[in-house]
């Protein structure tokens, strides 16, 4: 209950009324720079640029979400469609309405990262970080399910090599065969194999801490919160920023910055992302270690429950021997 109840949730919730929050944005006019950031406030973040060169340039290089370039028949609106759908048409509308208002109404659009014509809608992003998630969950909860029927070492290796074998063959899949993502097939099993290990390691982790409630848990922090906040059905720009920076924090939303920056963006700001599925790695193996440790350390060595059950003292033992020599 609590699970489907979060899901929807978050999911339609998210999606209901999104609202920009420092949406980044470019104006090649000084003036209207600065009359749009009156107006717009803190639903953007306005960077006036010297030329529309410089403009397209930031467009294209994934800092700015859309670009604004005034001129003496119209203004032109630069876009990346590759930003997404939500953050494309919110950056649009505040940039046609700040050209209105400035007397250089928007005359142009274009779009400088455009789509795939495999993936116009966009969606092709969600479905690969949210299948590469779940697989790697539920392959984490088959190897819980075996608890001592195999050693910790085994569990984790076959969870590891489960993690990259789902991750080719989606990459494989959303390549090569359907063209849905223009990155490399060997960047996207990479970023891919990157996030089913992670999310799969710290399933057992959590797991290994908190028993059968980190099932529930795992669930609503990478299937539910994860993939609703990872910026693929709604740009982080319009989300709230708290849930923005848990988005990018958890796996599924590192994974998609990472696909998207490498598909058409050419790798820009991938590095963080791919830096924050690492540490997830890393902290889940070593929470691993220590709960393996500390349940050796704990368990009772052979014989020392009978030992301990029939405690024999030096005092008891020369009490029994005189007594021998008594009778």
């Amino acid at each position: 209950m609590t699970v489907a109840g979060a899901f929807v949730g978050l999911y339609v919730g998210l999606q209901k009324a999104p609202v920009p929050h420092h949406l980044p944005v470019a104006v090649a006019d000084a003036r209207l720079a600065d009359a749009a950031s009156a107006a717009l406030g803190d639903s953007a973040d306005v960077r006036p640029v010297s030329s529309a060169t410089a403009a397209r340039e930031l467009v294209r290089s994934r800092e700015v979400v859309a670009a604004l370039l005034p001129s003496a028949d119209g203004s032109t609106l630069a876009t990346a469609g590759a930003n997404g759908r939500s953050a494309s048409a919110a950056a649009s509308a505040m940039l046609i309405r700040v050209a209105q208002a400035g007397g250089a109404p928007v005359s142009r659009t274009q779009d400088l990262v455009p789509l795939t014509t495999s993936d116009a809608q966009g969606i092709a992003g969600f479905y690969l970080v949210f299948g590469t998630t779940l697989a790697a969950f539920i392959l984490a909860q088959v190897m819980n399910s075996l608890g001592a029927l195999a050693r910790l070492r085994v569990r984790v290796l076959v969870t590891v090599v489960g993690s990259i074998a789902a991750a080719i063959v989606v990459a494989v899949i959303a390549g090569p065969v359907d063209g849905a993502v223009p990155a490399g097939t060997g960047v996207v099993i990479a970023v891919l194999s990157l996030l089913a290990v992670a999310v799969s390691m710290s399933t057992l982790a959590i797991t290994a801490l908190l028993g059968p409630m980190g099932v529930v848990v795992s669930t609503l922090v990478f299937t539910t919160l994860g993939n609703a906040t990872s910026g693929a059905t709604v740009s982080t720009h319009l989300l709230p920023p708290a849930l923005a920076a848990v988005g990018s924090a958890l796996p599924p939303g590192a994974a998609f910055g990472a696909l998207t920056s490498f598909s058409y963006f050419d790798g820009a700001g991938a590095a963080r992302a791919l830096v924050t599925l690492a540490l997830w790695i890393v902290v889940a193996s070593g929470v691993l270690v220590l709960t393996s440790h500390r349940s050796r350390t704990r368990r009772p060595t052979p014989g020392s429950a009978d030992r301990a059950a029939t405690p024999r003292s030096d005092a008891d033992s020369h009490a029994t021997s005189h007594r021998d020599r008594l009778s």
